[in-house]
Order: structure tokens, then C-alpha cells, then sequence
């Protein structure tokens, strides 16, 4: 993902990664991701990732059987807060992630909308691990405008 961005950058575009692959990364693998989602220009992330990084198209996603991985670009808007994005240091390199209360917002939403155990389960876990890093007048502003403030104390309550 880091060279990914490095690349990426060079035509002015960045990468963020979100989904169940920014949950793997705040989790430290305990609810691992085995793809990349991404939200950026589409079509620029996938020249980088077939003439840079020998992944084929297949529908949506772009595979690299080599390594066994592949990459999703579901969109280019980022839905949460810019500067909340994080950013991980791999020696010289960057990789840009969702910022954790958007990422825990998310779960939310997808334990509400689809009774999803593992999503309630993630957003659990998140919260209860980065409890003292927390904006929590943001996570509760944002929840109340999904319309999920009460599942959200609820959640914190449970930690």
C-alpha cells in the first residue's frame, strides 16, 4: 500500500484506505481484511496497479495472483472527516487510513443495517482500544447525523 501511494502521489492523487482493510490495520490483524479497499480516482489507481504492479482488472477489483491480493476502489469520496485521516509510516513510505471514528461509525452502521455480528463485534473492539484517543463529541455528532446515537452509547457503554 505504501509504494501504492508513493506512485499514486506522483500523479497527485491519494489513496485512503477504508472498509474492512482500515479495520485490519486499527486491529492489528485480529479482524483481518484479505484485499484493500480504497477510496481515490479509480482509474488512476488502477493504471498504477496494472502497469506498475502487474494486477489485472476482474469486474470492480483488481487481482495480482503472485502475491495473492487484490485491490477494490469502491469510490472516490472519502465519507468521513479529511483530517481525521491517519497516517502510517512505513520507513519512506505512507499509507493514508480512514480516521478511526469514521471506521467506527461504519461498523456501527453495518451492525445496524445488517444485524452483522463481526461489524458489531469491530466496532466493539475499536472503541474499547482507542478509548483515551477518542474525539468523542465528533463520534457522537456524526452518529446523531447517521441516526445511530443511541446503538453508539450503547456501544460505549459496553466498554
Amino acid at each position: 500500500m505504501g509504494l501504492l501511494t508513493r506512485e499514486a502521489a506522483k500523479r497527485n492523487v491519494k489513496p485512503i484506505v477504508v472498509g474492512g482493510s482500515a479495520v485490519d490495520i486499527y486491529t492489528e490483524g485480529i479482524y483481518p481484511s484479505h484485499d484493500i479497499d480504497l477510496v481515490s480516482n479509480r482509474k488512476i489507481i488502477g493504471e498504477i496497479l496494472e502497469n506498475v504492479f502487474n494486477f489485472r482488472p476482474s469486474g470492480r477489483i483488481w487481482i495480482n495472483e503472485q502475491i495473492g491480493f487484490s485491490v477494490e476502489v469502491p469510490g472516490n469520496r472519502l465519507h468521513g472527516d479529511k483530517d481525521k485521516v491517519t497516517v502510517v509510516r512505513i520507513e519512506d513510505l505512507n499509507v493514508y487510513v480512514i480516521g478511526i471514528e469514521d471506521i467506527i461509525i461504519d461498523r456501527i452502521n453495518a451492525c445496524v443495517a445488517w444485524n452483522s455480528q463481526t461489524d458489531c463485534n469491530q466496532a466493539l473492539y475499536m472503541i474499547k482500544y482507542y478509548r483515551n484517543r477518542l474525539d468523542f463529541r465528533y463520534l457522537e455528532e456524526k452518529a446523531k447525523n447517521e441516526g445511530i446515537l443511541e446503538e453508539l452509547r450503547k456501544f460505549c457503554k459496553e466498554n
